[in-house]
């Protein structure tokens, strides 16, 4: 191949590349997951108006069947030298959909754009949200509905003026066939758990996650960036448990040892601001991070949990989701865990040795001491040396998933030091078995677990290659039944996974 054919080739392909990514991060984004129509009768809402403080203005009200595509917005007040940084905390955005009578999505218009932490306004430049110098907001997910009433309330002490406008696409009657809904959840802890797993949204019913926004202010200055933990993502619990783990905070957003200032289509960091220097036990700062799903949207049938590590740091937190909202049926499964532990488990002859929590329950001591690592304490503010747990931790069960690692997380620095491996633990749960008769208890995890039902062994399984359910036949009689698991924790596909989902079902005749 002669040197210009090359670059012909290159240029084709850089080409054929960029526009790829032109219409994947275009103005139809989600379009294919959400099955919109390729066509509707183009409209647009234009508004401009003044709002007192305390008033509520309405945006939009429409019936469709339609889809908004793209909607703007600003605010000011006073002169143009005078510019208010701080009216979009205090403008409140509601959302109803198809005459409901509580909004779905209720927040301040700077947390439904990513501007947290109370910050003045920055730019956001993604797919999904784009946030222009001087207030301008512009939000690309599409929000469709049959009938949508959008509102804004002014719960500040000044008035503003408001600048609006919405192109929406509006469907003949039956174009319009997804019953999902753009859900946004806006979550604060300020300090969050320590040594914890921050919730950052729990859905019922099926969709799928668009994206997520996650801001730090390190309080615990243990380290530059807070190894507690990324993602854990527990989906389906009631029909077919699947769990998606990430490694690392920065990790989940795509970056590599550290956050870097940078904003692309899907990933990025567009406020990182530094407030200690670097020294031995770390520095502080304050960032907003955002991943959108475009590529990868991740898809539940019933339900979904979105929790990440947390250190004592003030942690905010937004997840853009399209939901079907239904309620699931009664599930027959321990509503808490009683929990022990955390212990070594190096090996699996390890993992077979008993320890004192199985035991009844009524004889475990009241305190158990980890002195091993992760759990020999070796940051400046904590004394150094092994940790003491309460015995018994409780553990309340979340579509049927309880995780062990929310209750056990290590004391060490760094990302592997604070998410532990080499461990097991104990958990003891009581189904009320309504009726005596057959049943399937299905159970899923990672790793190696002994499971004791009514204090008898019931079977001893390694998924030694990622998480996977087990179906285990079992005939019960009605009332209290008592299970007990005992489950290890290592490296392997699911990095350091360990959370369990357990459900009993009746068998058919």
């Amino acid at each position: 191949m002669t040197r210009s054919s090359r670059e012909i080739t290159l240029s084709l392909a850089l080409l054929l590349a960029l526009a790829a990514g032109a219409s994947a991060a275009g103005g139809r984004l989600f379009s294919e997951e959400l099955e919109l129509p390729v066509r509707g009768l183009s409209q647009r809402v234009t508004q401009r108006f003044d709002i007192k403080a305390g008033e509520t203005k309405t945006l939009f009200d429409e019936s469709g069947p339609g889809c908004i595509l793209h909607w703007w917005m600003t605010c000011w007040y006073g002169t143009r030298e005078g510019w208010d940084h701080e009216m979009p905390h205090d403008l409140v955005l509601r959302l109803y959909y198809d005459g409901e009578e509580k909004p779905t999505v209720e927040m301040t218009v700077a947390q439904f754009f990513s501007i947290l932490l109370e910050h003045d306004v920055f730019p956001v430049d993604n797919a999904a949200i784009k946030v222009l110098p001087r207030n301008a907001f512009n939000c690309y997910l599409p929000i469709p509905f049959e009938r949508l009433r959008m509102e804004i309330c002014n719960q500040g002490e000044h008035g503003t003026t408001v600048w609006f406008m919405a192109d929406w696409h509006q469907y003949q009657p039956g174009q319009l066939t997804t019953p999902l809904r753009l859900h946004v959840v806006h979550r604060c802890e300020s300090p969050a758990a320590p040594f914890g797993s921050f919730l950052m949204a729990d859905f019922s019913g099926e969709g799928f996650l668009a994206g997520m926004v996650q801001a730090v202010s390190v309080q615990d200055r243990t380290d530059k960036w807070y190894h507690s933990g990324g993602d854990l993502v527990l989906l389906d619990g009631e029909s077919a448990p699947r769990a998606i783990r990430g490694i690392g905070g920065e990790d989940v957003f795509n970056m590599s040892f550290g956050i870097w200032p940078v904003q692309t289509d899907w990933v990025g960091a567009p406020c990182l601001e530094e407030t200690e220097g670097d020294s031995q036990s770390g520095s502080g700062y304050e960032g907003v991070m955002y991943r959108i799903f475009g590529p990868a949207p991740i898809w539940f049938e019933s339900s979904a949990v979105v929790r990440f590590g947390s250190k004592g740091n003030h942690l905010e937190s937004l997840v853009y989701a399209y939901v079907k909202p239904k309620q699931p049926a009664p599930q027959l499964t321990p509503a808490s865990w009683k929990l022990a532990g955390p212990f070594q488990c190096e090996s699996f002859e390890q993992f077979q040795s008993p320890q004192w929590a199985e035991k009844p329950v009524s004889q475990w001591p009241d305190k158990h001491v980890a002195d091993f690592d992760p759990y020999v304490a070796n940051l400046h503010n904590m004394p150094k040396g092994p940790t003491e747990f309460a015995v018994p931790l409780t553990a309340q069960t979340q579509h049927n998933w309880c995780d062990l690692a929310e209750h056990y997380r290590g004391r060490r620095r760094t990302n592997t030091g604070a998410q532990p491996a080499e461990v097991c633990a104990y958990a003891v749960g009581e189904i009320d078995v309504p009726a005596a008769g057959r049943y399937r208890l299905h159970v899923a995890f990672d790793d190696w677990m002994t499971l004791w039902l009514n204090g008898s062994p019931l079977f001893t399984k390694r998924h030694d290659h990622g998480f996977a359910e087990e179906a285990i036949p079992v005939s019960l009689p009605s009332g209290k039944q008592q299970i007990r698991i005992k489950l290890s924790n290592h490296d392997n596909f699911q990095w350091r996974l360990w959370t369990f989902n357990l459900r009993l079902e009746p068998m058919k005749e």
